[in-house]
């Protein structure tokens, strides 16, 4: 056992030499725990960005927290930044935990909790242990992950011809490629220069852990000032599951005390070799919720109707007729097993101005049957009538539908 360093400049200086001792020789992350829990007489552990354990040493002699997460996030809230003063039960001294961090990028915490009798570690001796393991977090991330990063800017660029070179190529890199994925676009607004890059690494936790789930690893790819998450969803429910969980993203943020607005989208689920169009759409439903629906919302492409085809430039015929069958698709096909008038419904409702009085005349039935194939209508299409929004994606496709009337 390495014997406690004094607490002095001197003790600094032979404190930095172990710890190069051992990154020189590849130690890695644990060793350097373990020589600082030595060193310093105290328990040592090390999470990464996603508070994932990556080293824990000298925990036997004292009892520690799984995780130094809830601490930290309290003392960021209260405006900590740097170096955070961890409480500790009883009369023992409290502890410190400091940042790693590989330049501007977080790599996770460094947490040191004195055991009884040693004395409360100083700042300057956490922060150079700190710094060491980010070397070798860095180190030891640094090829694979560059290699996993560049494989999926090379497929979200169209860099692939054919499904089997993407997953071939994803093999060799240790990619474990999902059959299918949604893209979840988030970006938070009104953050403080001063503390954009720590809010910014809280809202990558808040959106990993809301995104988490059974079906495989959610890929985490930093684009402008937010993030895109790749959700693996090898069948409908998991894309369903996906979309659900990036909607309640906001109110996680809220609950964290995140405290700034968190808009994103949500794109359609796509094959693998296809994850460029549902990173486009979960762009494209980020910009239509900051513009269109104001505060923090995730909203996914599905819901936005007709919002996609007037953002996109360069809309063709095809575009909207494929747009007003998707929409009146499902009323036609209930019309046509229950023989009834839905579609029919709709559009007289529309052209009478919404009387449902009128409506009702017209289509010689009681009102209330109107407003019974109303609610039909908006429980079979997802659309509410009484939503302006709704109102005009379904106007919208009544309005395409009667001008291709012709070729039905």
């Amino acid at each position: 056992m390495v014997d406690s360093v004094v607490m002095s400049g001197e003790g600094l200086v032979d404190f930095a030499e172990g710890l190069a001792r051992i990154a020189s020789t590849g130690g890695g992350p644990k060793a350097l725990a373990a020589y600082v829990a030595a060193s310093l007489d105290a328990a040592v552990l090390v999470e990464d960005a996603d508070w994932r354990h990556v080293a824990l040493a000298g925990a036997s002699t004292r009892s520690i927290p799984a995780s130094a997460r809830e601490p930290i996030g309290a003392a960021q809230r209260n405006g900590a930044e740097a170096a955070v003063r961890l409480p500790t039960p009883g009369e023992a001294p409290e502890g410190i935990a400091v940042p790693i961090r590989g330049g501007d990028a977080p790599l996770g915490w460094l947490s040191v909790f004195p055991n009884g009798g040693a004395a409360a570690p100083r700042i300057g001796f956490a922060r150079l242990a700190a710094a060491a393991i980010a070397v070798e977090l860095s180190r030891d991330a640094g090829g694979g992950k560059n290699r996993r990063k560049s494989f999926w800017d090379r497929l979200l660029a169209r860099a692939y011809d054919d499904p089997i070179e993407a997953r071939d190529d994803a093999t060799s890199r240790g990619i474990p490629l999902a059959i299918g994925y949604v893209a979840v676009a988030v970006e938070a607004e009104g953050l403080e220069e001063s503390s954009a890059q720590a809010k910014l690494g809280e809202l990558r936790r808040i959106c990993v852990d809301s995104l988490r789930s059974g079906t495989g690893e959610v890929v985490v790819l930093e684009r402008g000032g937010g993030f895109v998450f790749l959700c693996p969803a090898p069948l409908e429910v998991d894309a369903q599951n996906a979309r659900t969980a990036a909607t309640l993203i906001p109110r996680h943020a809220t609950k964290a005390h995140f405290g700034a607005k968190v808009v994103g989208g949500v794109g359609r689920p796509a094959e693998a070799i296809a994850a460029y169009r549902t990173v486009d759409e979960a762009r494209e439903s980020m910009f239509i919720a900051r513009r269109l629906f104001g505060g923090s919302c995730v909203m996914p492409y599905e819901d936005l109707g007709v919002y996609p085809l007037l953002l996109r430039g360069g809309t063709t015929a095809d575009d909207l007729r494929a747009f007003g069958d998707r929409i009146l698709a499902p009323l036609r096909a209930y019309d046509e097993k229950h023989q009834t008038e839905l579609v029919r419904t709709l559009r007289l409702y529309f052209d009478v101005g919404q009387n449902v009085k009128t409506a009702a005349a017209e289509l010689s039935v009681h009102r209330h049957t109107v407003f019974y194939r109303l609610r039909q209508i908006a429980e079979i299409t997802g659309n509410d009538l009484d939503s302006a929004h709704d109102q005009l994606t379904l106007r919208t496709a009544m309005a395409i539908d009667a001008l291709n009337s012709h070729e039905r």
